[in-house]
């Protein structure tokens, strides 16, 4: 996160420095008027305007453009300043009925009054919202891709959320817009149709594609394809509540140390699912969340309170079936978007 402090003769010119120096996507936390003291003369100088703005990505990126919300309309921020609870708050009162965790909107309701406090304002609407998005960036966590060395990526996680797809999505993406060396592999000997379905896969892409039924095979493709960039590694979808089926797993994805689990997980899942979810695919190691189905809902809260919950990073999110158009790198102002642009404030 990169907080600026900017300074200028007048509103337009504070902003035209902002986008410059942050980008489009750069939030307003708080705007004032600054005094400047008399001169030498002891003449008055005039007023400048101060604007403090942050941005979710280093300075030196360029920056992409993050979608428009959606019209909205704010109630008045506190009708006690005082007040100890978000419920008293019509607009926390709205993101409780959204859905988001009450831990992080108590949390959220200190800190508004903080910064009111500080900046010495009421707060209009729209800086309110900057703020809240600025705070619900802040309260996630995304990762990429590491640029060196290879990588031996598993996808796990229950039935039907995507997880064969998604791995073609992303060997498609390595492997024809970065050129790197994909070898694709499945450990899914139980679903019907599943060595098919990626074998088509495999075959249009032009990649290799290993079948593993047991830990000691697994190792032996791990290893004879340890010069690879990308081994992408398919699983079958397990049921959370069989602790058997888990077990299973583990024991063929620890065969070999190099192994990353992300948990690929339906953006349509309820809460509490997901955390139960979550809770059980524990067993193994997991290095992040992928995120599927983002169109097939308008929903987005449940998300946002598994990034809480938990704390792991999000790498993913996808939507549709194309391939591999429809995924794309996850960023905090994306997650800030999709559940503040949900919320009905009117």
């Amino acid at each position: 996160m990169q907080i600026k402090r900017f300074e200028a003769a007048d509103m337009q010119e504070a902003m035209r420095q902002v986008k410059e120096t942050l980008g489009p996507e750069a939030i307003i936390l708080s705007t004032k008027t600054v005094r400047r003291p008399a001169g030498p003369t002891r003449m008055p100088r005039p007023s400048l305007v101060e604007v403090v703005a942050a941005a979710d990505h280093p300075v030196t990126e360029k920056p992409q453009a993050t979608p428009k919300a959606s019209p909205f309309w704010l109630p008045k921020l506190e009708t006690q300043r005082n007040s100890a609870s978000p419920l008293e708050n019509p607009f926390l009162q709205k993101m409780l009925s959204a859905g988001i965790s009450p831990e992080f909107v108590r949390e959220l309701a200190k800190d508004l009054r903080g910064w009111r406090a500080e900046s010495r304002r009421e707060g209009t609407p729209e800086s309110s919202l900057h703020y809240l998005r600025w705070k619900l960036m802040e309260a996630v966590e995304v990762t990429g891709p590491e640029a060196k060395g290879a990588k031996v990526w598993s996808f796990i996680g229950p039935t039907g959320v995507g997880k064969t797809t998604t791995m073609a999505k992303l060997a498609a993406h390595f492997s024809l817009r970065l050129a790197q060396k994909i070898t694709l592999v499945t450990i899914d000997t139980y679903r019907i149709g599943a060595v098919d379905q990626l074998k088509t896969y495999a075959r249009i892409l032009g990649l290799p594609l290993e079948i593993a039924t047991g830990r000691e095979e697994f190792q032996e493709i791990l290893w004879s394809n340890r010069d690879r960039d990308w081994v992408l590694v398919d699983t079958a979808g397990r049921n959370p509540y069989s602790q058997e089926q888990l077990e299973e797993l583990k024991g063929i994805l620890t065969a070999d140390p190099r192994v990353e689990n992300h948990l690929v997980l339906s953006a349509t899942t309820k809460d509490l699912d997901l955390a139960q979810v979550v809770q059980r695919f524990s067993l193994l190691p997991i290095r992040s969340y992928i995120f599927t189905k983002l169109d097939e809902t308008d929903e987005y809260t449940s998300l946002f309170n598994q990034l809480l919950r938990f704390k792991r990073p999000l790498s993913y999110l996808t939507s549709g079936q194309k391939v591999p158009e429809d995924i794309e790198l996850a960023s905090k102002g994306k997650v800030a978007s999709l559940v503040l642009n949900r919320i009905p404030w009117n």
